[in-house]
């Protein structure tokens, strides 16, 4: 299978059903007391969840840490540079998936985690690993190929889990304020967690402060690669985290609520503002796909594409349901408000 069709059919196309608890970004991170550092006490139990064998469906689930893991695996790229965000980088022993640019600020650490695969990772090779615990996106926990075994199954191994609730379904920006908090309670660093909330909070705010004052809002629509007169339209429809996210700049995703794949009369119909090309390792080049979507007789009515309005994304800033999207939207709103 090559590299897009894992990203559209594995990762970005399943549907998770599990409805996350409200987790407010004052409340339940801003304000916790930075004087907890190295407070947690175990057994410790968290909310999180468990996931369907094939990755699709998940189930909210309490689970109780004995003690604080000390030999850590990321299934995914992002994963890994949030965990170096809170100095844990001497428990990493494993990382996987490697399709997108890496955060520059950790990048002499994340050279020294062993990479499991630049690809999706199988349970053999993370459990060769011997972690005490694997971390990262819940579709990733699956019984597959390309998954690293389900919580069922690596737990029966002894291995915890941990599943970011901002890669689950209706997943908000503030889940990422929750993951931070319960990893810095996981893992004892809870002074670490709570000044890397708050540069994050501020970054949002500065990041409000970009977009122009009564802007309207700016509709989108994703496109993973295009050649020839082929398109692939994604709708990122479950990728609530991301919608949320980018709701902050003023952008909506035009196929927010759709439900299987999009065609190009439906791209048509919907007109968007702005098309966000997906830049990822092992696509096609985005310079290329750039050049096909504008030579597309078919799509010259667009409006993105007769005002020129189409965005490379990084694809770890966007899918690693982590802080980098973060970088992304930086990035993006330097392109989309140019005249601020």
């Amino acid at each position: 299978m090559n590299g897009l069709k894992k990203m559209k059919y594995i990762g970005l196309m399943i549907a998770a059903t599990v409805l996350l608890g409200a987790c407010g970004q004052s409340d339940s991170t801003n304000n916790q007391d930075s004087t907890n550092e190295n407070a947690s006490e175990f057994p410790l139990t968290l909310d999180n969840y468990t996931v369907s064998s094939e990755g699709a469906e998940f189930s909210a689930k309490d689970i109780t840490y004995k003690s604080r893991p000390t030999s850590i695996v990321a299934n995914n790229q992002g994963t890994a540079e949030l965990l170096l965000q809170l100095g844990l980088g001497e428990d990493m022993v494993g990382v996987a998936a490697l399709y997108g640019e890496g955060d520059k600020t950790v990048a002499e650490e994340f050279s020294n985690i062993p990479v499991l695969s630049k690809e999706y990772v199988g349970k053999e090779l993370v459990v060769g690993a011997n972690p005490d615990i694997v971390i990262g996106r819940g579709q990733l926990f699956a019984s597959a190929e390309w998954g690293t075994g389900t919580v069922e199954e690596l737990n029966e191994l002894d291995i915890q889990t941990y599943i970011q609730a901002t890669s689950t379904s209706e997943a908000t920006f503030d889940d990422l304020y929750a993951d931070i908090e319960n990893l810095g309670n996981l893992f004892t660093v809870q002074e670490k967690a709570q000044k890397f909330s708050d540069d994050i909070q501020k970054r949002m705010d500065k990041l409000i402060e970009t977009v122009p004052a009564n802007q309207e809002t700016i509709n989108y629509a994703y496109i993973f690669d295009a050649e020839g007169t082929n398109v692939n339209i994604y709708s990122g429809s479950t990728d609530t985290y991301l919608n949320d996210s980018l709701s902050y700049m003023k952008l909506n995703n035009a196929f927010a609520s759709a439900t299987g794949e999009i065609s190009v009369e439906a791209l048509l119909e919907a007109n968007p503002d702005v098309l966000l090309l997906v830049n990822y390792t092992g696509g096609r080049d985005p310079k290329e796909s750039l050049a096909d979507l504008k030579a597309n007789e078919a799509l010259s009515s667009l409006t993105a594409i007769k005002e020129d309005r189409i965005y490379t994304i990084d694809y770890n800033q966007f899918w690693s349901y982590g802080y980098q999207i973060l970088s992304g939207m930086e990035e993006l709103s330097t392109q989309v408000y140019t005249t601020n």
